[in-house]
């Protein structure tokens, strides 16, 4: 009967797929006698049914098929899944609530009874529950089934879980957390730990974020700008917070805790809720929904209450755990923290960096704003707190710091860009070689912390083990056993990280660095990470993707406090940076001399003198001169043979890269991610993975994603030289088309869909937080005036958008009548071919910023 059930079920699959054949196959269904089968292949084959009467029209007929597969066969995941389809769909059609509680109801029941795949809809029911509708109907139904799920399938979804606290579905995932702290707690401590810390301050002065707003809601209506005070307050914030992930990467913003004070407490009416979550009462919730601001129900406050709720089960359950949790956590964010010459370093590289993205010419004098960043910086870095704790640092620097670099020294600070500079570079220089002299390149772990040398874990985890969408059992996973003694100082591009190895109770070890001033982006790298692992599990499903071994690098993030983390480390990371560097030093050449004879040669055009056309070509002029004489396309070819033992390793290596390009190039599309200047891009010298930093999407004004560069994703001469043609048109273009293929193909494109949009949800709530102070507020844009219909149209746009771009690129499968519709025949690969070809164009190239390094 086996066999017979099989090829029935393959046959109607093959039918359902194939055009105008819905009804032969409808008939090999209803002409099978199903007297032999067993119930579960019966209710299986009435399931195959109701997709066919689907797709026929005929919906009363589908809902009766699915409704009798269930009944056969209760345990039927697929059933369950299908029938939840159907649902959705007739909710769409109808807007009949009563639809929208079934179709709920169905994909938790899947969920429950569930292959692996029934788990993708997780993403599907929490959307729905985000956007529930005023009566609850998916919050009833959620709760109703919360129960019979396993906890471990919420695992990967906690940092959606915890900003949800701060919403209106706030209720029921708590409900979820609750279960998850009892079950798995080092699962979720890491996370509950910092979103406690970053929502304290923000619940303690709720108030003080009320009448924020009101005072710049004034000033908005009266036309007035902000006062200078608060312009200047923002600069000297911006400038202690720059020595961030690359030093490349501050922003004149202020960190997220504080804007989250001023956007996001408000409700409807300007009260910030004192309720808690667990006691908003369902009318209050309703009348709520329909004036809150962005659906932000539950205010800062009462997020932070329903938190802390959790961590006292998670506490009251697991006491020793915690307390070891804790003490590792504070040791290492206290006492793995950059001193102040190498934060000084990371400010003075950022500043350069600024210095040669400003749109002014050399010759011209300082711009006003550059100025103020400096006076915040001086003010920051030698402020009366660095004064009482680093006394040798300010005796060392201040003086002749304030003498070169403080706009006050009006006598001695540079007349004009090219001076600033010049001066930027030589302390540069001079930090360098102090932090490089003076501090060692390894720390003892014994001198850093005797806390973490004698400290002796009992029920501590390695961290990072709960992302495989597997279920774990708590007592299988692999403990933390000691840190290592050596803790070396990582230095990339004048930021300084310290390398903690943990090592397992199995003997592996796994390295994380400790990063310190992150800027108010630093959720963002975790929430892509997240999508990337979903999107492995998509390119694993897929024929085309997973015979070419598509696979995106993912590394572990942890959070540690609000402004340090943990990241996932290779001891064979290096930067592409990093690479040119190398053959600058080697050569005794001055690394920024392209930067600086490009920014030279557009003098003129900045100055307003020629035509835009003219502009243009005088970049390619600029480009081309570098190109020939300054930058060969051979030096990270180079790099690589003398790096890479044998032809053989070689051939691997440059496989492998490849791949991990064209997977971060197709990502860089998709999401319109830019800024891929070579800093940002590490690669791990032995297996050729990439990982990206700062890597997500810039919003503008209006929450939809904002990009403006001419090159699609970084592929640059040397990587073409590296790769050559072959590599390039072989490799890199059929892995771009495989992944596109399979996150779009028909059985993932509806999961696709509402991934992104949980991710676009997390995103365009923390944008709204964190929208800076003088940022205006366009007609629907900002926490304290979008209300949720406006949020969840910015949100679905921004989806479509997405999914738009690789449904553009992605090779199309015709049916055989439509093969012959074009002629000549185009290539599948034709939209991939073209982006390739744009990335490449020097007239292309030559627009973007010096500090992108086009040229190597």
């Amino acid at each position: 009967m086996q066999e017979a059930f099989v090829k029935i079920t393959e046959q109607a699959k093959a039918y359902l797929e194939m055009k105008g054949e819905l009804s032969s196959g409808l008939n090999l269904i209803n002409s099978t006698n199903l007297e032999y089968f067993p119930v579960k292949h019966k209710a299986e084959i009435f399931r195959i049914k109701g997709d066919f009467l689907l797709k026929l029209n005929d919906s009363e007929g589908a809902n009766l098929a699915y409704s009798n597969a269930i009944s056969l066969f209760k345990n039927l995941p697929k059933g369950w899944i299908s029938w939840g389809n159907y649902c959705d769909m007739a909710y769409k059609d109808g807007h009949d609530e009563i639809w929208l509680e079934y179709a709920v109801s169905c994909f938790l029941q899947g969920i429950k009874f569930g292959v692996s795949n029934s788990r993708s809809h997780l993403a599907r029911v929490l959307f729905l529950l985000s956007f529930d509708t005023p009566s609850e109907p998916v919050g009833r139904s959620f709760d109703k089934y919360l129960d019979q799920i396993p906890h471990w399938v919420w695992l990967s979804w906690i940092p959606q879980l915890l900003l949800s606290l701060q919403r209106t579905e706030a209720p029921h995932c708590k409900l979820v957390l609750l279960k998850i702290a009892t079950v798995y707690p080092q699962a979720l401590y890491y996370w509950l730990r910092t979103y406690l810390l970053e929502r304290r301050d923000v619940a303690n002065k709720s108030e003080l974020g009320r009448m924020t707003m009101a005072q710049q809601r004034m000033q908005q209506n009266s036309g007035g700008n902000l006062p200078p005070d608060n312009q200047v307050n923002q600069v000297t914030q911006s400038g202690s917070g720059i020595g961030s992930h690359d030093g490349s990467n501050s922003h004149g913003q202020d960190p997220e805790r504080s804007n989250v004070t001023e956007n996001s407490v408000q409700t409807g009416n300007d009260q910030p809720m004192q309720q808690s979550s667990s006691s908003i009462s369902d009318s209050g919730q309703s009348a709520m929904r329909r004036n809150g601001s962005l659906g932000l129900v539950a205010s800062a406050a009462s997020a932070f209450d329903a938190a802390k709720d959790i961590m006292e089960t998670l506490r009251s359950k697991h006491a020793n755990l915690a307390g070891e949790l804790e003490v590792l956590l504070t040791e290492i964010g206290s006492r793995f923290v950059t001193l102040p010459e190498e934060r000084l370093l990371a400010v003075v590289n950022a500043l350069l960096h600024r210095c040669y993205k400003y749109p002014t010419a050399t010759t011209a004098e300082v711009p006003q704003s550059l100025k103020k960043e400096l006076s915040g910086v001086c003010r920051a870095c030698f402020s009366a707190d660095a004064v009482n704790k680093h006394v040798d640092f300010v005796r060392d620097y201040k003086q002749d710091f304030e003498r070169d670099l403080d706009p006050e020294s009006t006598t001695t600070f540079p007349a004009t860009l090219s001076e600033l500079t010049e001066r930027l570079k030589h302390w540069k220089n001079i930090l360098q070689s102090n932090v490089e002299d003076r501090f060692p390149a390894v720390l003892k772990l014994e001198e850093e912390s005797k806390v973490l040398r004698d400290f002796h874990m009992v029920d501590v985890e390695i961290p990072g083990q709960y992302f495989s969408d597997q279920e774990i059992a708590p007592d299988h996973t692999v403990k933390l056993d000691r840190v290592g003694a050596d803790v070396p100082i990582v230095r990339r591009h004048g930021s300084s990280f310290r390398r903690l190895t943990l090592i397992g109770s199995d003997g592996s070890q796994r390295h994380f660095i400790v990063q310190t001033s992150l800027t108010p982006n630093a959720r963002s790298d975790e929430r892509i990470l997240q999508l990337f692992r979903v999107m492995n599990q998509m390119f694993d499903k897929h024929k085309e993707s997973r015979r070419r071994h598509i696979c995106i690098h993912t590394p572990i993030i942890i959070p540690v406090w609000s402004q340090v983390r943990m990241v996932e480390d290779d001891l064979m990371y290096n930067t592409f940076l990093e690479v040119y560097e190398n053959h600058c030093a080697r050569n005794d050449r001055e690394p920024d001399l392209p930067i600086t004879y490009f920014k030279e040669q557009l003098n003129q055009a900045i100055s307003g003198q020629i035509s835009p056309e003219a502009v243009v070509d005088l970049r390619l002029q600029a480009y081309n001169d570098i190109t020939k004489s300054l930058v060969a396309d051979g030096i990270f070819s180079q790099y690589m043979y003398k790096t890479l033992p044998s032809g053989n390793h070689m051939w691997a290596f440059k496989k492998q890269f490849a791949i991990q390009l064209a997977l971060s190039s197709f990502m860089s599309f998709m999401l319109q991610i830019g800024g891929r200047s070579p800093n940002k891009i590490l690669f791990a010298k032995n297996t050729g993975k990439i990982f990206q930093t700062d890597f997500h999407p810039a919003y503008d004004v209006n929450g939809m994603i904002e990009f403006s560069e001419p090159v699609p994703f970084r592929l640059t001469r040397n990587m073409q030289a590296f790769f050559s043609h072959f590599g390039v048109e072989g490799l890199i273009v059929s892995a771009m088309c495989a992944a596109a293929q399979a996150v779009v193909s028909p059985k993932q494109t509806q999961h696709l869909w509402y991934q992104l949009a949980m991710f676009f949800r997390d995103e365009l709530l923390s944008w709204s937080w964190r929208r800076p102070l003088g940022m205006p507020l366009a007609p629907a844009a900002g926490g304290g005036s979008m209300n949720p219909t406006d949020f969840k149209y910015k949100v679905t746009t921004n989806v479509e958008n997405v999914i738009g771009r690789i449904s553009g690129i992605a090779p199309q499968c015709f049916s055989e009548e439509e093969e012959n519709a074009t002629d000549p025949p185009q290539s599948v690969q034709r939209g991939v071919t073209e982006l390739v070809d744009a990335a490449l164009l020097p007239r292309n190239l030559c627009m973007m910023d010096p500090t992108w390094h086009p040229w190597f």
